[in-house]
């Protein structure tokens, strides 16, 4: 069963400032990080239980979509819905974001 994605305005804020910060190295590591991003999305539609919950906070799972940036997502059952709330790089302070 396929589950709809929900993107918060958090995830997508994060997405457009790696997509930025990403620019300024390399004109092809924004897309390989969007390329990544969209196949992560598309794996956890199918199986969302797949990633392990975090350690700090078990309400989500995670899993690394490129480099050191952590994709952040829950999981409504019920719904059937995968709600993506934020993408961090792995040196942020992340057990105080989420």
């Amino acid at each position: 069963m396929t589950y709809r994605i929900s993107v918060s305005t958090f995830a997508k804020s994060d997405r457009k400032g790696i997509n930025k910060y990403l620019a300024q190295f390399s004109v092809s590591a924004p897309v390989k990080f969007k390329s990544e991003l969209k196949r992560y999305i598309g794996i956890i539609g199918e199986t969302p239980e797949i990633f392990s919950e975090h350690y700090a906070n078990p309400k989500y799972r995670h899993v690394v979509v490129y480099g050191s940036y952590v994709m952040f997502y829950t999981i409504d059952e019920d719904e059937k819905v995968v709600f993506i709330y934020r993408i961090l790089h792995g040196a942020q302070d992340i057990a105080n974001i989420l």
